[in-house]
């Protein structure tokens, strides 16, 4: 999700039961993210993520309720963190008087991040001017409670990551005590995702099996983000069996968003899947890189949580002194659509002027407002248009908002339909999980079949969550195993259809609220609603669509490039006049994905209107 904010009134007033306000009005701590606010009356402390607080400044541009911000691991520098810490940093050093005069405390703190880099942005441009290089920006280091590591590298590249990964693993584990008088000795490996993980899963658990029976036992964890929630949690379980040791192989979220008990030993693949956009083709990419110096030592310090441990990296000690010392900002490497239409709805004209700590290139700036000016968000002038600033207000990206806005017009007239698609799609991952053995696809596809249209992935979507919402609430566990839906994803996406719903009501986009799920039979939606659905989203996706060329590949309107339909799409392998595509990612070649089949000439209709 590009933004992460959402309309507090309208979660306030619907998101919660009566019986939770009762009880919030007890307390001081208050959070706030998106689809989800709780703040109770006399919070003293409230909990926001940076998307909800940018929403935030679009209604007080002065932050005039707070007398503090903490802005934590900035070093992590999303989108939504470098935006905040330039709204932060005119706040700061600006004019007192929007404040009525009183000083915004803003403090940010870090394990990793460039302090003198972070000093000498947030200082005043006055300061600087006078060379005191921010000196009224103070700073206070403390240090970090850590076990001590052992780092262990390999004496020369390894030519195959997975039998080096294999190899580690059971040397650590016949070689190295299964626990000491700080606890268990666990095993916590490093890999790009989760196809890697489950090939290393099935190679442990089959070496696994010709150990000596005097040899401790092994239980091995996937943690990934497509897992089910009941997967992951499986893998912060200390085991049971005193004579097995614990192996989690994890993706890089592992790496700071969550800490696992019990790890003292860390395997280190040295690589992460990271996307990056690409400007000139308008398009993302998905491979695997080096990560940096600062993520390697992210990963090592999994070791010394608990007590001393070893981290074994997979590649050269020369290697290491190669990566790059941090993590490229997101700024950097994602589309700017949406930073740039926070900033325009900021009263920001003038965007290349904006204070960055990272300034993306001019030509993903420039993109960003044609695309804009194509979605209708900005006029020819570049300012932002009454369609922008009511795109702004919506919890979801400007494409996103843009399909929701025309969902409402009478022309197509299907704003609950859209609402429940887009909900599926940014849920989080995929609500369908990936099936890789024979044996689970054919069941699974039996029951998937039931769902697909042929229309594509979008009506697909929509059908899924009606079908779903019309089930018993003691059924939907059965009907999400039986088509391997994920339910976790499935429960959100209720979640940002019910709020998407009560902000369209308070908008005035709906007159009035829908019937309640249990009053609702399920009913397929026509080819004519359909066909409406599509030309809506056309409003917001007319740039990823794709025509049939004679050879019988796809080729975009938008830029002439080839693309091919994602093996993961209900349309892979069907050709079609033309397609539209929410998403457009490289991996192992040029992939279209969350594809609809659409007729030609409703690209121009779409451009023209």
């Amino acid at each position: 999700m590009g933004k992460n904010g959402g309309d507090e009134e309208v979660i306030e007033e619907n998101g919660n039961e009566r019986k939770d306000k009762k009880d919030q009005e007890k307390g001081l701590v208050g959070y706030s993210v998106r689809f989800d606010h709780r703040v109770p009356p006399g919070t003293k402390i409230k909990y926001v993520t940076e998307g909800m607080l940018l929403q935030e400044l679009l209604r007080d541009p002065h932050l005039r309720q707070y007398s503090a911000i903490i802005v934590d691991e900035i070093h992590e520098r999303s989108v939504d963190v470098d935006l905040l810490s330039g709204f932060l940093k005119q706040i700061v050093t600006g004019d007192k008087a929007g404040r009525g005069g009183i000083p915004l405390k803003v403090v940010v703190m870090s394990a990793t991040a460039q302090v003198e880099r972070i000093k000498k942005f947030f200082s005043s441009d006055d300061s600087l001017k006078k060379g005191t290089s921010g000196e009224e920006v103070e700073y206070l280091q403390i240090e970090g409670r850590q076990f001590p590591v052992e780092v262990v590298h390999e004496p020369k590249p390894v030519p195959d990551i997975q039998e080096a990964l294999v190899k580690t693993v059971f040397k650590i584990h016949t070689q190295e005590p299964l626990s000491d008088k700080h606890g268990k000795k666990d095993i916590l490996c490093f890999l790009t995702g989760q196809e890697e993980i489950e090939a290393a899963q099935r190679l442990i658990e089959e070496f696994a099996e010709t150990l000596d029976p005097k040899v401790p036992k092994v239980k091995v964890f996937p943690l990934f983000g497509q897992l089910s929630m009941e997967a992951q949690h499986e893998a912060f379980q200390p085991i049971k069996h005193p004579f097995t040791r614990k192996i989690v192989l994890a993706t890089n979220i592992a790496e700071t968003s969550v800490t696992v008990p019990g790890v003292r030993y860390v395997v280190d693949c040295g690589k992460a899947k990271v996307k990056q956009y690409r400007p000139r083709l308008g398009m993302e990419s998905l491979l695997a890189k080096p990560i940096s110096k600062s993520s390697a030592i992210q990963r090592t310090g999994r070791a010394g949580r608990e007590g001393p441990g070893k981290c074994f990296r997979l590649y050269t000690a020369e290697t290491f002194n190669t990566l790059q010392k941090t993590d490229l900002p997101e700024i950097l490497r994602t589309d700017v659509l949406g930073a740039v239409l926070t900033m325009k709805a900021r009263g920001i004209d003038d965007v290349l002027s904006f204070p960055l700590m990272d300034r993306p290139e001019i030509e993903a700036v420039e993109n960003a407002l044609v695309h804009l000016h194509v979605l209708g968000a900005l006029g020819d002038d570049g300012r932002i248009t009454e369609m922008g600033r009511k795109m702004v207000l919506f919890p979801v990206t400007a494409p996103y908002a843009r399909v929701l806005l025309a969902a409402a017009d009478p022309r197509y007239d299907c704003l609950l339909e859209a609402i429940d698609i887009i909900s599926c799609i940014t849920a989080g991952d995929d609500i369908f999980m990936q099936v890789r053995s024979e044996e689970d696809k054919e069941s699974v596809d039996v029951y998937r079949k039931e769902l697909q249209r042929r229309e594509g992935d979008l009506i697909t979507y929509l059908n899924t969550m009606q079908r779903f919402v019309s089930t018993p609430s003691s059924d939907r566990a059965t009907f999400c195993k039986q088509r391997r839906i994920n339910v976790r994803n499935m429960r959100q996406a209720l979640n940002i259809r019910k709020q998407l719903r009560s902000l369209s009501v308070k908008t005035k986009m709906l007159e009035e609220p829908p019937a309640p799920d249990s009053e609702v039979t399920y009913q397929p939606v026509s080819p004519e609603t359909a066909e409406r659905i599509l030309k809506a989203f056309l409003k917001g996706f007319a740039m990823k669509t794709a025509v049939l060329a004679p050879d019988s590949s796809y080729v975009t309107a938008h830029g002439k490039h080839v693309v091919a339909i994602h093996p993961s799409s209900s349309l892979h392998g069907v050709k079609r006049e033309a397609i539209m595509f929410l998403e457009h990612v490289y991996t192992q070649k040029n992939y279209a994905k969350k594809v609809s089949a659409i007729q030609a000439g409703w690209i121009a209709e779409a451009l023209a209107a």
